[in-house]
């Protein structure tokens, strides 16, 4: 598989990101109503494209990174998580996202939407952004080798929450996309344990 592109059969930042990882991993992003950044500026980021590969409770993930533009909108990447086996074991999740970068970290932005990514086929922005429930956000940091990413503490989100540092419901961030970015890098504590994906040659 080329770094560079990808077919659609083949990524899911956390994940990351998307989410990044299994469905389990997905629910520790940061879930915000509002994305990090401006979804309609984002750019693509080359870094991540091509396949990844890692090892969770002994089950191994594939996960695609692509910016196949399936969608029709070209700033925002594919993200496609593959966990191969037999039925009902194997199973492929579909998600897209962008990439934000605030301060001189990167994270992913993941869409979770209200309809299938299939239906968004040749979108148009406005149409892409308003079928987005919520975003899942997630840091990640990638070499040549490896892709990291960080899901983030639902207790910390919480009770930043709760003690008024951050609007929300809950988990779930409902503040301006400029106070979540300041939230995030203001929380060093915001992330846990990251899960390291090694690139597929």
């Amino acid at each position: 598989m080329s770094h560079r592109r990808f077919r659609r059969s083949s990524f899911a930042l956390a994940i990351l990101l998307l989410g990044f990882g299994i469905r389990a991993e997905a629910d520790y992003g940061v879930e915000s109503k509002r994305p990090l950044s401006d979804p309609h500026q984002a750019k693509i980021d080359e870094r991540p494209v091509g396949t990844w590969r890692t090892i969770i409770d002994g089950k191994q993930y594939f996960l695609h990174a692509g910016t196949g533009n399936i969608v029709g909108q070209s700033n925002w990447m594919e993200l496609v998580l593959v966990h191969p086996g037999e039925k009902p074991s194997f199973y492929v999740y579909h998600k897209i996202g962008f990439v934000s970068t605030v301060g001189n970290q990167s994270y992913f932005s993941v869409a979770n939407l209200a309809v299938l990514v299939s239906q968004l086929r040749g979108s148009k922005p406005e149409e892409l952004t308003s079928s987005v429930d919520r975003y899942d956000i997630l840091k990640f940091e990638v070499t040549e080798e490896y892709l990291d990413v960080w899901p983030a503490d639902q207790k910390f989100v919480r009770a930043a929450i709760q003690a008024g540092k951050i609007k929300g419901n809950g988990a779930t961030v409902d503040d301006t996309t400029e106070n979540l970015a300041r939230f995030i890098e203001s929380s060093p504590a915001l992330w846990g344990k990251n899960v390291r994906y090694t690139r597929v040659k």
